[in-house]
């Protein structure tokens, strides 16, 4: 069964108030004062209290038990309804995590199925909203603001540890670690989703600043700055993945330049060992006449030390090259 929390901004009172659900039908015609209705994991019980109490269209209230709806804002009649996503960090993967808007004049109805992100959302909106001075003049706007602002500080958060990802997998790209392609690859199909749920936010404020009918004037510069964060978190993501890209391209190339040293330093190990394997096979052959002759006393000798100048003048020479 879902929960649901009213809390009530009357204008008098330096703190907010919370109220029991059963005033809702005496509170909601009131435009004085502004209320904050919560529901978490809703079920039928609470659908049909928003359909009762506050005559939402029934597409609407289709879309809020549905859960992985498309990022939007429709009108409908004197409200909106509006489709967002948190932005969570769990663990290494990025989580989008949905949340449901009802935004009518005095009256914010939001609907979530309590993943972390959307409550610290919700609880640091809560704060903003108590603290802020304006609140009864801005009406249920300013709680909107508050919602939206927290919504994309969020995104800074995730930006903040993909940025942090990014970092280390370029470090263990230049340290040849392994296992830093498969982070790279991970994280980059992660960014991919980014866009498609996140990018919607700044059209959402750009929709509701442009149909002019729920934010006083005084407010409106106050959510242009919050849809102008948006727009620069999801620029620097695009720039994040371009990041990514670069790294693709630069552990391709430290994977061949391992390779071509690897390859430098076995041929440099095939010349050493050749060359005095050359020498000795000769004097494996059945030959009667050899020079040095196999009768000198100093023969196994000479071509011992010959041997031993071969492989140095290898080993030499290959430091030279740098090979080894």
């Amino acid at each position: 069964m879902g929960t649901m929390r009213l809390v009530v901004e009357t204008g008098g009172q330096a703190t907010l108030a919370e109220a029991s659900i059963d005033r809702l039908r005496e509170l909601l015609p009131h435009k004085t004062q502004q209320l904050w209705l919560d529901i978490s994991d809703p079920e039928e019980t609470e659908v049909a209290l928003l359909r009762d109490v506050f005559g939402f269209h029934e597409l609407a209230l289709e879309d809020v038990t549905r859960p992985h709806e498309r990022p939007r804002c429709d009108a409908y009649g004197n409200y909106y309804f509006i489709v967002v996503y948190a932005a969570e960090h769990s663990g290494n993967a990025f989580v989008p995590r949905e949340l449901n808007l009802f935004w009518g004049e005095n009256y914010l109805v939001t609907i979530h199925r309590r993943p972390a992100a959307v409550l610290a959302v919700l609880e640091e909106s809560l704060r903003r909203w108590e603290r802020n001075e304006q609140r009864a003049t801005h009406g249920v706007a300013c709680l909107a603001y508050t919602l939206f602002e927290s919504l994309v500080d969020g995104y800074f958060v995730v930006q903040d540890r993909i940025a942090e990802r990014i970092a280390a997998i370029e470090e263990s790209i230049f340290q040849g670690i392994e296992g830093a392609a498969a982070d790279l690859f991970r994280l980059r199909k992660e960014l991919l989703r980014v866009p498609p749920l996140l990018a919607p936010t700044s059209h959402v404020l750009a929709e509701v600043l442009r149909r002019d009918r729920m934010i006083p004037d005084r407010l409106k510069p106050y959510f242009a700055d919050v849809q102008d964060h948006a727009v620069h978190v999801l620029a620097e993501l695009d720039s994040q993945r371009d990041l990514l890209g670069a790294a693709l391209d630069t552990q391709v190339f430290y994977a061949f330049n391992r390779l071509g040293k690897i390859m430098q330093r076995l041929t440099a190990i095939t010349l050493i060992i050749l060359v005095p394997n050359f020498v000795a096979s000769i004097y494996g052959m059945n030959f009667d006449r050899m020079y040095p002759p196999g009768e000198w006393e100093y023969g196994f000798l000479a071509v011992v030390i010959l041997l031993f100048v071969m492989i140095a003048w290898g080993f030499i020479h290959s430091r030279l090259l740098r090979w080894l």
